[in-house]
C-alpha cells in the first residue's frame, strides 16, 4: 500500500485524498477494466460484493476475486460489516478519492491541510466562531485560558486550508457579544477554562469529570483517561441546533494534542467513534516524538 497524499488547489485548499501507487503490483491491480468499473461504483457509495455483481451483471465470485486483489493493493477497504444468513458480509469503500503515480517529489512547501471534520462547520447561512477561554480567572473553577497560542496556529491553518470560503471570528468565552444561536463554534479548552465547553460538558460523548481532576470519561467505550496529555476532538450539536467542535484536554498538553490531531490524524477524526458510531468523538494522546519536551505527534486512543 502506498502513502496517502493530499491534493490541494492553488489556494492551498484540500480537494482530495490520493493514494500513491508505489509498486508494480499496485499498478497491476488497476490494469483491468472490470476493476476500474468496480472502483467507479464504489466512488458513488460503499457497496456489498453482491450489489456490485448485480449492478455490473457479472458473477459474484468474480467480484470477490477482484475485490481481494484491490484490497491487497490498498485501493479499497471495508466500510462496515453485517451478519447475513449466518455469515458476516463486508461492505467496501474506496480507501482514497483517487490514485497518483509520482516519479519524483517536490520539496515540502507551506501548504496546510486540516482534518475534514472541519468541513462540517462550514455553512453559507452560519458564521464560524472560535471561542477561547478568557486569560483572566473566571467561571466556577476560576480557570484561565492558556491555550491562545495554539488557537492562533489553528486559525492561521483554517485560513490557509479554506481561503475565503470561511470568515472566522475569534472571541473570548466572556465576551458579551458571543451569540450561540446563529453560529457554528470551535471551542478550545476544557470546562475549567472555557465556559462554552463547560456548558456542553454534560452532553459530550466524552465528557470531563471535575471530581477526578477533569479526567475524560467516555460514554462510548466506558473508559477513563486521566493523563495530562489526553485530549478530545468531538463534534456535537448545541441546544440551539448549531455545531460545535470541541478541542480540549485534561490539561493544556491535552488541548495541544487535540489541535495537533487535526493536522496529524486527518480522516480518522471525521469518522464515528469505533465503540459507538452515533458519535464523532475521539480521544487522542499527545506524544513527544523527538524528545525535546514538546508534543509534536499524537496517537488515537479511541
Amino acid at each position: 500500500m502506498g502513502n496517502t497524499l493530499h491534493a490541494v488547489d492553488p489556494d492551498g485548499r484540500l480537494v482530495a485524498y490520493l493514494l500513491e501507487l508505489d509498486g508494480a503490483e499496485a499498478l497491476k491491480a488497476l490494469a483491468n477494466p472490470l476493476r476500474l468499473s468496480i472502483l467507479k461504483l464504489l466512488a458513488l457509495r460503499p457497496r456489498y460484493p453482491a450489489e456490485i455483481a448485480r449492478d455490473l451483471r457479472v458473477g459474484e465470485q468474480l467480484v470477490y476475486y477482484h475485490i481481494a486483489r484491490m484490497k491487497k493493493a490498498g485501493l479499497i477497504e471495508e466500510a462496515s460489516f453485517e451478519r447475513r444468513r449466518g455469515a458476516v458480509a463486508a461492505r467496501y469503500k474506496l480507501s482514497a478519492d483517487g490514485v497518483a503515480i509520482l516519479f519524483r517529489k517536490k520539496a515540502s512547501g507551506s501548504v496546510t491541510v486540516l482534518s475534514p471534520i472541519l468541513d462540517s462547520l462550514l455553512s453559507e447561512e452560519k458564521s464560524l466562531v472560535m471561542v477561547l477561554g478568557s486569560p483572566e480567572p473566571h467561571g466556577p473553577f476560576r480557570g484561565r485560558g492558556r491555550d491562545h497560542y495554539l488557537a492562533a496556529r489553528l486559525a492561521y491553518a483554517i485560513g490557509a486550508s479554506y481561503g475565503s470560503r470561511v470568515k472566522l471570528k475569534v472571541v473570548l468565552d466572556t465576551d458579551p457579544r458571543l451569540d450561540l444561536s446563529s453560529a457554528n463554534l470551535i471551542a478550545v479548552g476544557g470546562p475549567a477554562a472555557n465556559m462554552v465547553t463547560a456548558r456542553l460538558n454534560d452532553k459530550l460523548p466524552v465528557s470531563f469529570d471535575p471530581e477526578r481532576g477533569f479526567a475524560l470519561v467516555s460514554r462510548c467505550s466506558g473508559k477513563v483517561y486521566g493523563d495530562d496529555n489526553c485530549g478530545v476532538v468531538e463534534l456535537v450539536e448545541t441546544p440551539e441546533g448549531n455545531l460545535t467542535l470541541v478541542l480540549a484536554g485534561v490539561h493544556l498538553p491535552g488541548t495541544k494534542a487535540a489541535i495537533t490531531a487535526l493536522f496529524k490524524l486527518g480522516r480518522e477524526l471525521a469518522e464515528p467513534n469505533a465503540h459507538d458510531r452515533r458519535f464523532i468523538a475521539h480521544v487522542v494522546e499527545g506524544v513527544d516524538a523527538d524528545g525535546d519536551g514538546e508534543i509534536d505527534d499524537v496517537s488515537l486512543l479511541e
